[in-house]
């Protein structure tokens, strides 16, 4: 019903809204790491050398690299993220949709009833 649909409505936007900031922070991240291109506007920094991570590493003495593109089709975390953000998107369009046409299906149920109901007792009315 209405309240179904309002409840849906609302966890879609605050759901779009969530993965919409961890993409954010996600891009934010592999930008700063290196790990995605940054756009020609951002600022860029350098480090001196490039990371080289030996084979069996003893332990860790550089900051992440990341493993795979983040941004890959189809499997990189952003990507999947913008998709799931999408699905969302399409979630509270279509649950606007349907209320909507749940609300003219109500509003055209109720004229008729209430036609028939005129009908009904002007019918009683002349017996």
């Amino acid at each position: 019903g209405r309240k179904e649909n309002e409840l849906a409505i609302k966890d879609a936007q605050d759901a779009q809204t969530a993965v919409s900031d961890a993409i954010s922070v996600l891009k934010d991240f592999y930008k700063s790491s290196g790990g995605m291109e940054k756009a020609a506007f951002e600022l860029v920094q350098r480090s001196k050398a490039p990371v080289k991570l030996p084979e069996t590493p003893s332990s860790w003495d550089s900051e992440y690299t990341s493993v795979a593109d983040p941004a890959a089709q189809p499997e990189g975390i952003v990507t999947v993220l913008e998709k799931v953000s999408a699905d969302f998107a399409q979630m509270e369009s279509d649950t606007n949709a349907q209320e909507a046409s749940d609300q003219e299906a109500y509003d055209e149920d109720m004229k008729s009833c209430k036609i028939e109901k005129a009908r009904r007792i002007q019918e009683a009315e002349m017996k």
